[in-house]
């Protein structure tokens, strides 16, 4: 039998509207060229997603064109597909510590934030 040994434990989080515990990990974003642009987001950990996806408006609330970014198509196992546009971005967790991750934007509106196995690999 195969163990592994994780670094970070983290509880689950409480989320009041489904009445359920859920793999929430709050961030601290920020736009590595506009240091003072930050946010702290709630993004679900989701090792089925190959690369994080952010609502757009993320983006633009840290000062980037969410457009300008390359374009790429994420899909779900349940057939739903969006386009995001990639973007450098700065994450910062007490426990983490800081790092930069290329992510997406979603040129729609998303129910959750996505922080997948982009990120799970550099933490």
């Amino acid at each position: 039998m195969v163990t592994v040994q994780y670094q970070h434990e983290f509880p689950y989080t409480y989320v009041g509207e489904y009445d359920d515990y859920f793999p929430i990990l709050t961030l601290r974003m920020t736009n590595p060229r506009q240091p003072e642009q930050s946010l702290d987001i709630d993004g679900y950990l989701d090792s089925g997603a190959k690369r994080s996806l952010f609502d757009g408006w993320i983006a633009a609330t840290l000062g980037f064109d969410l457009f300008s970014g390359p374009q790429v198509t994420h899909g779900s196992s349940t057939g739903f597909h969006t386009t995001g546009h990639l973007h450098q971005v700065r994450f910062f967790h007490l426990a983490l510590g800081s790092f930069d991750l290329e992510v997406s934007f979603s040129t729609v509106e998303i129910s959750r934030n996505l922080v997948g196995r982009d990120f799970f690999n550099l933490v």
